[in-house]
């Protein structure tokens, strides 16, 4: 080969080396650029989703301080309520107990036929229905307050309550006792 020839071929195989050269240059520089990108990218979703996770992690709490009142106050209700039924026993047990009482040391009469016909032409009162608890045999605020609490939770309502108390207790403020009495049941 002749010395033009081995330059030419020289020139182009220095010519072609650049070029590969060249080429790898700009493929390393997109690599480079793509990686760029996707790190960029990796960054911005860990960004999103730990904000989204501290969102869902202060939703959770503030649903964990609200269900632990909730439970505080349903704490509370039951305490009430437990308390007002032991109440409620008290009471019965000490009219159950002046009954007897009553009844033992009550004087037996002999009926005479007159006082049966007077009684005949006098009508009977009325019984006390189920969901009504007897008469106690004392007039007083706590008895009548426990008795109210009684009806209330049996159903009965507001109206048919202060009919009862009105005409078995003589009380002050019947009203502020049952707004207390059906403000506790229905809370």
């Amino acid at each position: 080969m002749s010395a033009g020839k081995q330059r030419k071929t020289g020139g182009s195989a220095a010519a072609a080396a650049d070029k590969v050269r060249a080429i790898l240059e700009a493929a390393e520089q997109s690599a480079a650029d793509l990686r760029a990108e996707a790190a960029e990218e990796i960054e911005a979703q860990l960004t999103r989703a730990q904000a989204a996770a501290e969102r869902l992690s202060a939703r959770a709490d503030q649903i964990e301080r609200s269900l632990e009142g909730l439970a505080g106050t349903v704490r509370d209700e039951l305490s009430a309520l437990k308390s007002d039924l032991e109440e409620l026993r008290a009471v019965s047990e000490r009219v159950g107990a002046t009954r007897g009482e009553a009844e033992e040391t009550a004087p037996v009469v002999e009926e005479e036929p007159a006082f049966e016909e007077a009684a005949a032409e006098e009508p009977a009162p009325p019984a006390a229905s189920p969901a009504q608890p007897p008469a106690p045999a004392a007039d007083g605020h706590e008895g009548a307050r426990v008795i109210a609490l009684n009806m209330a939770l049996n159903g009965s309502s507001r109206d048919e309550t202060a009919r009862y108390l009105a005409e078995n207790f003589e009380l002050e403020d019947p009203e502020a006792l049952l707004d207390e009495v059906y403000a506790r049941v229905s809370g």
